[in-house]
């Protein structure tokens, strides 16, 4: 492959191919990538011969992984810009891609995916909906790079690790990894989604962030056969985190997370009135909607939801029934009847006893 600029096309690339045909009857190259010119934020070309030191001071500041990302931010065939704003907007996006890999990290400190990990098959079905997220990812992301848009490999990880797993799935993870039983089925399927998420991303995101995935690498459980350093791994495949799960069921998913804004809404409306102050404090009654009875409170993040009949769906927000768990902060009528934990709820009670024996 050929990389150069576009002035090149009458230049090292054309020389190249005469030369090419004249000597070896063909082209030197396969294929060629013709990138624009980088621009400073009033259109001005950033060049050697400016005596622009752009990408000097921004290693010198931010780090190499910052300039990285902002190369691998932008469709590199077009003349592109740099600026104080763009650049604060990237170290914003690796803040969150960076903070992605500590979440991950600080939760699997426990798990060793060799004794502990849950089949697929015996997964929490929202835990197989964010594999089933990543299993798309990873299938787009890989085609992506084959044709070089390395653009859209950044706007989709970054959408799926902001949307997908900070606003949803890690804020509905989280209660589970906190408050159930160390070694709980529950806990478990947790830590095995997040362990397959965190082994996929980790390569996948390796060629944008090259020291980063690399110190991230050092500190993640690996199988026995993976090399040492993350960029002699190969990019994972998305046979890595198949979820099992009927396309149809994962719509269903789907719908609820779409139902989950709603209620979010509806409880910042009611946290903004004084009604409640965190969303654990909240009853909803959910109108227009039916299934996933069981899973709604710790997805919505309340104590308790009631499922009501109507046409049009709408979330009312009022205070959860019962007394606060001291341990899990949710509200309960359950709280006080073990007499040998009485602060707490049912569920941390039977979590407690499971961890003392």
């Amino acid at each position: 492959m050929y990389l150069e600029g576009g002035d090149q096309y009458r230049g090292w690339f054309h020389s190249s191919l005469l030369v090419g045909v004249a000597l070896k009857g063909g082209a030197p190259y396969r294929a060629t990538a013709t990138n624009g010119w980088t621009l400073d934020g009033e259109g001005r070309a950033l060049s050697k011969s400016s005596g622009s030191e752009a990408a000097e001071k921004i290693v010198n500041k931010y780090g190499a992984d910052v300039l990285r990302l902002w190369v691998a931010s932008i469709d590199f065939t077009e003349d592109v810009r740099l600026s104080n704003t763009i650049l604060d907007r990237l170290i914003e996006a690796y803040r969150k891609l960076r903070n992605t890999f500590r979440y991950a990290l600080g939760n699997l400190h426990d798990f060793d995916p060799e004794k502990d990990a849950v089949p697929v098959a015996e997964m929490l079905e929202i835990d197989r909906w964010i594999l089933a997220r990543t299993e798309d990812l990873i299938r787009r992301c890989r085609a992506w790079y084959e044709t070089l848009e390395f653009h859209k490999v950044y706007r989709a990880i970054y959408d799926f690790t902001t949307a997908d797993l900070s606003a949803r799935y890690f804020d509905i993870l989280k209660d589970r990894l906190y408050t159930a039983a160390t070694s709980s089925p529950e806990r478990r399927s947790g830590q095995s989604a997040l362990y397959k998420v965190h082994y996929a991303l980790v390569r996948l995101m390796a060629p944008l962030l090259a020291f980063t995935t690399e110190e991230v690498w050092s500190y993640t459980a690996k199988p026995a056969d993976a090399p040492k350093s993350v960029h002699l791994a190969l990019l994972p495949e998305p046979e890595e985190v198949e979820s099992g799960l009927p396309a149809a069921r994962l719509a269903e998913w789907d719908r609820l997370m779409e139902v989950r804004d709603v209620v979010l809404k509806a409880l910042e409306e009611a946290r903004q009135a004084k009604l409640i102050g965190t969303s654990l404090e909240a009853r909803v009654r959910l109108q227009g909607y039916k299934g996933f009875e069981a899973e709604l409170p710790s997805v919505f993040i309340v104590s308790q939801v009631v499922l009501e009949p109507g046409d049009e769906l709408r979330a009312t927000i009022e205070r959860a029934d019962g007394v606060k768990c001291e341990r899990c902060w949710k509200y309960s009528t359950a709280v006080g009847q073990d007499a040998e934990f009485p602060t707490v709820c049912d569920s941390c009670s039977a979590a407690l006893r499971d961890m003392l024996g």
